[in-house]
């Protein structure tokens, strides 16, 4: 599995790459204009990201505008929806507007609240069709 780890906090991005290993080849990116020029880099490889972890609030560009971005990648090369990274949105922010937000813009696969813990994580993954356990 293929997994970019987007947030503009080296702590948080290491921590969740951390709980990865093993599971997936992680790209840890700090912003998220590195997000998309390393998804859109992935896409035009024939390598895309099977899973995004992002933050939402991050300077300059946030989780969901990167998202939207990542989309317009995908859109332009043609990538098929089931084919499309599944993203996840990752942050401590535990409110009801920013969860509809992510989850039902049609956009986002799943919610976790920094920090995740390791059972969690690998419980979305597995509900994504991600990992077997």
């Amino acid at each position: 599995m293929r997994a970019l780890v987007v947030d503009d906090d080296p702590a948080s991005r290491h921590v969740l790459a951390a709980q990865l290993a093993g599971l997936a080849e992680c790209t840890l990116c700090a912003s998220g204009t590195e997000a998309v020029a390393a998804a859109s880099s992935a896409i035009a490889a024939d390598a895309p990201f099977d899973v995004i972890f992002l933050d939402i609030i991050m300077p300059h560009m946030d989780g969901h505008e990167t998202l939207v971005r990542i989309r317009e990648a995908e859109e332009a090369a043609a990538v098929p929806p089931r084919k499309r990274v599944r993203a996840v949105m990752v942050t401590s922010m535990d409110d009801e507007t920013n969860t509809m937000t992510a989850l039902f813009d049609g956009q986002v696969a799943a919610y976790l609240v920094k920090p995740p813990n390791r059972s969690e994580l690998l419980g979305k993954l597995e509900t994504l069709g991600l990992l077997s356990r």
